[in-house]
């Protein structure tokens, strides 16, 4: 059987020159998967490319903040973020927010892969100690691949977002660094 070359994979993080495909990305998950987020494609596609910008800019301010983009051949195909809390009894803590890989670039790992290098950032910023996330209830596929990278549910809270009139609970895990 002849062997199709794959498209390289690169994982890198986002910076403003790559503002115009992170938006058209987000928007493209919140459209897709709106029980996913807690962000709506409809507010998101209101707001203008500078707000955009300055969500994946670097910010000395906002040490723990970061977005990270999964490309194949060039394509933003999968992203994902973390945004610290900078309050001082909770500076500790961050949130992984915004994981989305394409459909069309699944089944290659980059969820795995945006998570691992995800860890591997996070460990290394100083005074970050816990990470968490939310997970729609009932994406089993999501929230295995976040127990995989060692995160634990420690609750769920029922009715936390509603879409088109349904609504669904939230799963909330988290994972100790140190």
């Amino acid at each position: 059987m002849l062997e199709v070359p794959q498209p390289p994979l690169s994982i890198r993080l986002l910076t403003p020159h790559d503002a115009p495909t992170y938006c058209a990305l987000r928007l493209r998950a919140l459209m897709d998967h709106p029980e996913a987020f807690t962000s709506s494609a409809e507010e998101e596609a209101g707001k203008p490319l500078s707000w955009s910008k300055d969500r994946v800019k670097a910010d000395a301010n906002k040490p723990h903040d970061f977005f990270l983009g999964a490309f194949l051949d060039d394509n933003l195909v999968g992203m994902v973020g973390l945004q610290g809390r900078y309050r001082p009894k909770e500076r500790h803590n961050a949130t992984v927010v915004g994981m989305f890989v394409a459909p069309e670039a699944g089944g290659r790992g980059l969820g795995l892969a945006l998570m691992r290098d995800l860890l591997v950032r996070a460990q290394a910023l100083p005074g970050l100690e816990q990470l968490d996330l939310t997970v729609t209830e009932g994406n089993n596929t999501a929230q295995r691949l976040y127990e995989r990278c060692g995160f634990k549910v420690f609750g769920v809270l029922p009715r936390a977002i509603r879409v088109g009139g349904r609504y669904y609970a939230k799963v909330h895990m988290v994972l100790a660094l140190r």
